[in-house]
């Protein structure tokens, strides 16, 4: 035994101190804390921090691993495997709105420097930058200017990966890419932890920490509130693009926070974690009869439900339609995609009214409307 033990000291040594030499790594990780989110670690050790992107379409496959080395430091000896980059950010090119969001959570908005569809994007600072020419606009996510990026020259670009879909000619640049799936979490509070992943970029952990400990409360109180509701009534969401219906998967995020609101998601007996597309035929075979529709767009006026007949006509077959209790969410000027990735429990109140209105009598919608005719 004491054999054993001693081997086992040994091999605990020499693992924690791979290299004494001047500038290169000595300690063992300091795990960071991550509760919810399963799409990311991060691991501290005394010269650098790892992040470590997880694959989430092949649990057997790491994305991405960052390897950041504070700025002022010289760069280590013997650095692992990884993406190198220095931290904190001082500058970057933003891919969406979820980007600029956590950013301005993080009172770090004015790193960015570049912003691809800047007109979806619903923060002031971010529409001033472009029209004053201090923020560039890089066109659109999915082609987005490669010319105006380099001219941007930010230290890193962060990105939201889809499924089988590549960066193209971005990667030519050389300019290391930050890729965040955080949509692809199964629960509202795993996506929003991913504020915690943003925070080791750009040195803000602690506010991180504080920002997401209050989330945790209150989505936590909502949430156990209506736990005990006997009374779940049935609802679907979103409408046709194209020829295809895409909905929130069983085991989504949003599946589940439509649970934690007190409902029944028509598709929660489903295990896909992201978008589900279906057709339409689909959808009211399984969908035709629920009682809430719930409606994300983006247009000048609200919608109705004389323009949703005139928009595609079997939308009226719809048991939702004919009894007038579908919600439409206007993204066009509600912050919804602001405040969803990082403050889920801003929408898991707004759910929980919208179904147990009773509930939360003096609660007032930011978000949603119900349709007129």
């Amino acid at each position: 035994m004491k054999y054993i033990a001693f081997f086992i000291a040994i091999v605990f040594f020499v693992s924690c101190n791979t290299n004494t030499n001047k500038g290169s790594i000595q300690e063992c990780a300091d795990v960071y804390h991550i509760e919810y989110a399963k799409g990311f670690d991060i691991k501290k050790y005394e010269n650098y921090t790892e992040v470590t992107v997880n694959d989430p379409w092949d649990s057997t496959k790491i994305l991405q691993k960052y390897i950041l080395v504070d700025r002022d430091n010289s760069v280590p000896d013997n650095l692992p495997e990884g993406t190198l980059i220095r931290t904190p950010l001082t500058s970057v090119a933003a891919y969406s709105t979820i980007h600029c969001t956590v950013l301005s959570e993080l009172n770090m908005l004015n790193i960015v420097k570049g912003v691809c569809e800047p007109h979806f994007v619903d923060i002031d600072y971010i529409q001033k930058g472009v029209k004053n020419g201090t923020i560039e606009d890089l066109g659109m996510a999915s082609n987005p200017n490669i010319e105006k990026i380099i001219l941007v020259d930010p230290d890193a670009i962060m990105a939201t990966p889809i499924h089988g879909l590549p960066y193209g000619s971005i990667a030519k640049t050389k300019i290391p890419m930050i890729e965040t799936p955080d949509y692809m979490e199964s629960s509202p509070l795993g996506r929003a932890e991913w504020i915690k992943f943003y925070s080791a970029f750009i040195g803000k952990e602690q506010l991180a920490d504080s920002i997401f400990k209050q989330t945790v409360e209150r989505y936590n109180t909502i949430k156990d509130k209506m736990a005990s509701i006997n009374y779940r009534p049935t609802v679907f969401s979103d409408h046709r693009y194209g020829n295809v219906w895409y909905t929130a998967g069983g085991k989504s995020y949003m599946g589940n926070m439509l649970k934690d609101a007190g409902a029944n998601y028509i598709w929660s007996d489903n295990e896909n974690t992201g978008s589900l597309p279906l057709s339409f035929e689909e959808v009211l075979d399984k969908a035709g009869e629920a009682q809430f529709w719930l409606i994300k767009y983006n247009q000048p006026n609200n919608l109705s439900y004389k323009q949703l007949e005139e928009e595609y006509k079997p939308y009226s077959n719809f048991a939702a339609f004919k009894n007038k209790n579908i919600y439409g969410c206007n993204t066009g000027y509600a912050t919804y995609y602001e405040d969803l990735p990082i403050h889920p429990d801003y929408v898991l109140e707004e759910l929980a009214h919208i179904f147990h209105p009773e509930i939360f009598p003096d609660y007032r919608p930011k978000y949603y409307n119900k349709l007129e005719d």
